[in-house]
């Protein structure tokens, strides 16, 4: 996965892969202690942390604070990244990540303080979108930057149960300090803004401002100019189609796995053929892309599937605490662990048989009837075992969506031929789909609390919905998959 035939060049890409793994880990753990925190805080019927409850801090002004996060964080994301372009890939990371452990420092020290301030803990969130929006795109252009082009597809899943992991240890975070040890509801975000620090301070030092082409470029022979090693010109060369830009991966925040994927010809043919001459690309406008053929179906797909992900995210540990559950954040946790093996799983598929919609929509399907599995356990005496194993289902079959919808979509995209081969016109069509996901996902923040006692039910709506939105990509698939047969079949 790693491997490269210059000297150091795995280390170094082992290195860079396990750094900015944790540094995101790390910061998406301050989500999952927030969630678990705001429901505990938000908890009318529970007096045992009454001493720390912010005034007036009900569901209700909880869906605006999320709201306000997730909107801004998208927006951010949009706008910051040509900052990025311009700073390089490191240091805008590092902007982002070190601004989110002091805001997430103030967050846990001034909201015991200032109890009769609700804007307060507004204004942060707003200000933690915009610190946490850089962190994403800034980790995925350093990747993009280290890892070999032929094996990026499967680096980047595995890289993308960084968010799994942070929400692991986000949950663990709270059950050990809250549930075990009876310490402050602001205690595990003290740890997670001292986890992102630290591992800011670390990637000052372990993650080079340089990218893999320059560090290939040093084994030149200084008489002939020309490189040393044969795989050193190979990989040399795959660089200078590889380098992304971080305002592109800003508007494609989401595709961690297939923002760079090659076509599977390209990987087994790998010969250099001669490069045409480019042709002018005229971008289209906003208006434009929508009328694209199924452009607005995808768009209201991806919402759904983000707006699911997000509220299982943000109110999963307020729904259990509201079923006066034991053990909440160890349940949590059963999600994340579900969702590492699904998207991997999907991922595998993706790369080497080409099927992506055809598992994401009956996985969306089977993961409907497990959610509202879950809706009706309430009812059942101390369902604890029955918890733990439809959670993790959940996850499983969810999240595992989640982390390769976007890819997929993505792929759709670059096939149609109104886009083929027009990269302007695929960023906006793209930046489209996903920036809808975005609002969705942030205004269905605002509906939850007033869903709450259905949560999994109205989850399952999403989902269902978001299945036959897609079902278009799964016809376009088969047709991919019969010609790609049918040439093969020709060949022999």
């Amino acid at each position: 996965m790693f491997d490269s035939g210059v000297p150091g060049l795995k280390a170094k890409r082992i290195q860079v892969f396990i750094c900015c793994f944790m540094q995101y880990a790390m910061l998406h753990s301050c989500r999952s202690t927030w969630s678990f925190t705001s429901g505990l805080l938000a908890k009318s019927d529970d007096h045992e942390h009454d001493d720390e409850k912010i005034d007036d801090f009900d569901k209700q002004y909880l869906g605006y604070i999320n709201f306000s996060f997730l909107f801004v964080y998208g927006s951010s994301m949009l706008f910051l990244g040509q900052i990025g372009d311009r700073i390089g890939p490191k240091l805008f990371m590092l902007c982002g990540t070190f601004s989110t452990g002091i805001i997430q420092f103030m967050i846990a020290a001034l909201l015991p303080v200032e109890r009769h301030n609700r804007w307060l803990l507004l204004v942060l969130q707003i200000f933690n979108g915009i610190s946490q929006a850089p962190a994403w795109p800034g980790l995925m252009a350093i990747m993009n930057n280290w890892q070999s082009k032929p094996n990026k597809v499967i680096v980047m899943g595995y890289f993308a149960a960084c968010t799994n992991v942070g929400n692991i240890l986000g949950d663990l975070f709270a059950a050990l300090l809250i549930e075990q040890l009876g310490m402050s509801v602001m205690a595990p975000i003290y740890i997670s803004a001292i986890g992102v620090l630290i591992m800011s301070v670390i990637n000052i030092f372990m993650i080079e401002a340089s990218s893999a082409k320059e560090y290939i470029a040093q084994f030149k022979n200084p008489n002939t100019k020309s490189l040393v090693y044969k795989q050193a010109h190979d990989e040399y060369i795959s660089r200078a189609a590889s380098i992304v830009s971080i305002s592109e991966q800003s508007f494609m925040t989401d595709l961690s796995q297939t923002l760079l994927t090659v076509d599977r010809d390209s990987q087994m043919n790998p010969q250099i053929q001669p490069k045409p001459k480019k042709k002018k690309e005229n971008s289209i406008n906003m208006i434009t892309a929508w009328k694209l053929p199924n452009v607005a179906l995808y768009a209201f797909a991806f919402g759904c599937i983000k707006a699911v992900f997000y509220i299982l995210a943000f109110w999963l540990p307020s729904y259990l605490k509201g079923e006066n559950l034991e053990g909440v954040a160890w349940i949590t946790q059963m999600i994340e662990w579900g969702t590492i093996p699904g998207g991997i799983l999907i991922c595998y598929a993706g790369v080497h048989w080409n099927l992506r919609a055809s598992l994401i929509v009956p996985s969306l399907w089977v993961g409907t009837v497990v959610m509202v599995s879950i809706n009706f356990l309430s009812k059942l005496d101390q369902p604890y075992v029955l918890y733990y194993i439809l959670v993790f289902l959940t996850g499983l079959m969810i999240g595992g969506v989640y982390n390769n919808v976007s890819g997929a979509i993505v792929i759709e995209l670059s096939n149609m031929k109104e886009l083929k081969g027009n990269k302007k016109s695929t960023a906006t069509v793209t930046s489209v789909v996903m920036g809808y996901g975005a609002v969705f996902a942030a205004i269905n923040q605002l509906i939850v609390p007033y869903l709450e006692s259905i949560l999994f039910l109205y989850c399952s709506i999403n989902a269902i919905v978001a299945g036959c939105f897609l079902i278009p990509l799964i016809i376009n698939e088969y047709k991919r998959y019969k010609e790609q047969k049918t040439k093969v079949d020709d060949a022999k």
